[in-house]
This record gives C-alpha cells, structure tokens and sequence, in this order.
C-alpha cells in the first residue's frame, strides 16, 4: 500500500512538473503574441496619424498650385459645372 502511494505522488508530481513546463510556454506564447499585436497595431494606425498630421499642408499646397493654374481665386470652392461651360464655351469659339 505504502509502495503504491508512493508511486501515484511521483506520478503526480512527474505530471505537475509538466504542467509548468507547458504553462510557462504558453505563457510566453501569449507574452509574444501581445507584443507583436501592438506592434501590428502601431504599423497601421502611425502611418495614418501620421499622414493626418502631414498630409493636409501638403495637399493644400498642391490644390493652391491647381488654383493657380487656372487662376482661380484662392479662397473659392472649385465650381466644377461652371467650369465645364467655361471649357465648352471655348472650344465652341
């Protein structure tokens, strides 16, 4: 009896002793995991913050060369159906 005890508390000992083996893997599993997540993360949301924060200026030069290009006032919204007469109204002549 003394024999049989002895071996089923190695036994579970010898499992417990796998179980952290296994868990401690796991854990550094999830460890990786949430650091490439963040990292994932970070590489599709920075480049859109930083477009949000650079972009504008650069458009807004580019739109004021448009403008300028067809020597439209700068502060006024492109008319697009006035423009298209105006076109017209010159290929017509």
């Amino acid at each position: 009896m003394e024999d049989d005890l002895k071996q089923a508390l190695e036994k579970i000992s010898k499992l417990s002793e796998e179980n952290n083996v296994m868990l401690k893997k796991i854990k550094r599993y999830f460890l990786w995991q949430r650091l490439f997540s963040v990292l994932y993360f970070l590489l599709i949301v920075g480049p859109i913050v930083i477009g949000i924060i650079y972009l504008p200026p650069l458009l807004k030069d580019a739109f004021s060369q448009y403008q300028d290009l067809l020597s439209l006032p700068a502060g006024n919204v492109v008319d697009l159906d006035g423009l298209m007469k105006a076109i017209g109204q010159q290929n017509n002549k």
